[in-house]
């Protein structure tokens, strides 16, 4: 392979990963949002 094959796909990869942890972490910030429950439904 050529280096610029080579830089392209470490470019590649290092972008898609840092894409997958941004979203990762945004999905888990909206998962440990819990609101409070009311006493209506509470047991």
């Amino acid at each position: 392979m050529s280096k610029i094959a080579v830089r392209l796909i470490v470019f590649a990869t290092t972008t898609l990963l840092f894409l997958a942890n941004v979203f990762a972490a945004s999905a888990c910030g909206s998962y440990h949002y819990q609101p409070e429950v009311p006493e209506s439904l509470r047991r």
